[in-house]
């Protein structure tokens, strides 16, 4: 049942472990045997045991899955913020967190756009989340006074009223982890398991550190870091062993969802990447599979047209796009909501064909871009498709956008193959 990499894993009695999963190789089903091995040997309690998802979706298979294992219920199972949420809420006694909501983006704006409203002219017509990317960035340069008054209205406003943000939670969880009453929470928890580790940040590296687990086990992919615009960034990945120098590092290298030419295809973005843990990425489907490249030109017709063609050959199939905004133009041209997603939603996904858009929507400013980034969000989208990959890429190139820069790779290495591509049956 299980590969010799997975068994690698399930079996190892390291207290520390790093496991570096690549896209579609079974990260979480290993998870779940790591359990159930450790159950049957009874090595470790489950109700002191921590398991970190990233996403409440991801949560609720884990759940699932262990369910349908007959694993035992006593796993505290949650996302990071989730479980910063529980421990304040039941160990720390200085604050009734109880009484604390989530602040909404709506309200939060509502609010921030009266207090700025006397600074319209020093900060101009920037969206907020622009002005307060990156910690303010863009902010503090306009006007470093006008950023630190805002910040202290807003801490004392959201204190006022009750409210808190996911960072709140993170901040108010390490802060409350140099206290006494913390004692409590790290005797709970001596286990944890952390998936998609490569989206954390330098924040919850400190919280892993200050909560002096026997036991941890972190798993995740470098490649598919795609959280930067949260300010999650793939370091604390990279330098995991840095950080525990008793690690052992484990490979799952074997991609059991895509067929072999669009994982060669989906490997290409990243050549360009310097800073990344280097995988030799392994076929367990070796039928060839088909990958496509489209041109179109930038027109309204031609992209609902190369649509309509291959809805056709597979009714079930996904278009992924980089941006919301370029998710609602093809919608507005026709194509079924349910049949576009960006990119970062469909992360964890996999669909039996993949029409993806890289022709308009894709970060673009020379200053502010990271196109390691950039170039790892692309990856994250070609390797959603098992068995049919289609890339739409722009007709005419312009050497300055970004996503010309990406479809060079693509056209250099198919335009040969094109011509025969372009009358292959998908069955």
């Amino acid at each position: 049942m299980w590969s010799e990499e997975q068994k690698a894993i399930i079996l190892s009695d390291h207290p520390i472990k790093q496991v570096i999963a690549g896209a579609g190789s079974g990260k979480t089903a290993t998870m779940v045997g790591l359990l159930e091995e450790r159950e049957k040997k009874n090595s470790f309690l489950p109700e002191n045991t921590l398991i970190v998802t990233f996403t409440k979706k991801a949560t609720k298979e884990f759940k699932e899955r262990c369910h349908k294992k007959a694993l035992s219920s006593k796993y505290h199972i949650s996302t990071f913020h989730a479980f910063c949420y529980f421990a304040l809420k039941h160990y720390d006694t200085s604050k009734n967190w109880s009484h604390y909501k989530l602040l909404s983006d709506r309200k939060k704006w509502e609010i921030t756009k009266e207090f700025l409203r006397p600074l319209q002219f020093e900060i101009g017509g920037l969206p907020f989340p622009i002005l307060f990317k990156n910690n303010g960035k863009i902010f503090r340069e306009l006007s470093i006074e006008g950023y630190e008054v805002y910040q202290s209205f807003f801490q004392t406003w959201k204190e006022k009223n009750h409210y808190f943000e996911f960072d709140d939670l993170i901040f108010g969880f390490l802060h409350f982890l140099d206290t006494i009453s913390a004692d409590r929470v790290k005797e709970k928890w001596r286990t944890l398991i952390i998936d998609e580790f490569q989206d954390t940040d330098e924040v919850q590296l400190q919280i892993i550190q200050k909560m002096n687990f026997h036991s941890i086990t972190v798993v995740g992919d470098d490649w598919q870091a795609i959280y930067g615009f949260r300010g999650a960034t793939p370091k604390p990945f990279l330098e995991f062993p840095n950080h525990f120098p008793g690690v052992v590092q484990y490979f799952l290298s074997t991609n059991y969802r895509s067929k072999d030419s669009i994982i060669r295809t989906s490997l290409l973005p990243l050549k360009h990447n310097k800073d990344k843990i280097e995988k030799q990425v392994q076929t367990f489907r070796k039928e060839k599979g088909i990958f496509h490249v489209e041109r179109i030109k930038d027109s309204k017709t031609t992209p609902i047209t190369i649509w309509q063609t291959w809805y056709k050959k597979d009714p079930e199939l996904i278009l992924l796009t980089r941006s919301n905004f370029r998710k609602r133009e093809w919608i507005e041209s026709g194509v079924p909501q349910n049949q576009v997603m960006t990119i970062h939603s469909a992360k964890g996904l996999e669909f039996r064909t993949v029409l993806l858009d890289l022709v308009f929507g894709w970060s673009e400013g020379e200053k502010e871009i990271n196109e390691a980034e950039e170039r790892r969000i692309l990856y994250v989208g070609l390797s959603r498709a098992k068995d049919n990959l289609v890339l739409l890429i722009a007709d005419s190139s312009k050497t300055k956008r970004l996503a010309d820069r990406l479809s060079e790779d693509f056209s250099i290495r198919n335009r040969w193959r094109n011509r025969t591509l372009r009358w292959a049956r998908l069955w």
